[in-house]
C-alpha cells in the first residue's frame, strides 16, 4: 500500500474528535478506555446531612470517619455508577467522575436510560433518610432530604474543563 504520510486523509488520524458516547457529551475522555462523565452531587434540605461530619452534625467527627455519611453516598452511588474519583465533599456537595457507560441516569420512575440521574438520586436519599442513631453516630438519622445530581458533558454543561480551570454546572 503506498504511504498516506503529507495527504489529507492522513492529516484526519491525528484530529482530536470529541467523543459523544453513552450520552457523556462532546468531551475528550476516552483514550482507548471507558468514556467518563463527571457528576456534581448536591444535598439541600432535610436534617442532619452536613458531608463533612461523620454523623451529618457533630463537628468533632470527620468525613473520613468509618461508616461516615460522605462514605454511606460514595458507596450507595457505586450500587448505580462505577466509580473512578471522588472529591472532598463540602457541607452540601462533592464531585464524583464515574464510567458513562455504567451510570443509572433514569427517571426516579423508570428503567430507560436519560438524563434526569432520578434512580441514582433516590438511591442516595434512601441511604441518607434510612440512617440511624444506633448504628451511625448520635444524631444521625437525616431527614426529607433532597438530593441534586448534574453532569458535565450535556447541553447544559458543555465544555466544563477548559484550559486550566473548571467550568461551572448550570
Amino acid at each position: 500500500m503506498p504511504s498516506l504520510i503529507n495527504t489529507t486523509v492522513a492529516a484526519n488520524y491525528g484530529a482530536m474528535s470529541k467523543q459523544d458516547t453513552y450520552g457523556t457529551g462532546a468531551a475528550f475522555s476516552a483514550f482507548g478506555t471507558r468514556p467518563l462523565r463527571l457528576l456534581k452531587v448536591v444535598l439541600s434540605s432535610g436534617s442532619l446531612n452536613d458531608l463533612r461530619y461523620q454523623d451529618g452534625t457533630t463537628s468533632s467527627t470527620s468525613y473520613a470517619d468509618a461508616n461516615s455519611l460522605f462514605g454511606q453516598v460514595v458507596r450507595a452511588m457505586q450500587t448505580n455508577a462505577e466509580i473512578y474519583f471522588v472529591g472532598q465533599p463540602d457541607a452540601t456537595s462533592f464531585l464524583a467522575l464515574v464510567a458513562g457507560d455504567t451510570v443509572d441516569d433514569a427517571a426516579t420512575s423508570s428503567n430507560t436510560a436519560g438524563t434526569t440521574y432520578g434512580q441514582l438520586a433516590a438511591t442516595i436519599k434512601a441511604t441518607i433518610d434510612n440512617r440511624t442513631a444506633a448504628s451511625h453516630g448520635a444524631g444521625a438519622a437525616g431527614t426529607a432530604t433532597t438530593v441534586t445530581i448534574t453532569a458535565s458533558g450535556t447541553a447544559a454543561n458543555t465544555n466544563f474543563f477548559v484550559g486550566a480551570a473548571l467550568g461551572t454546572f448550570a
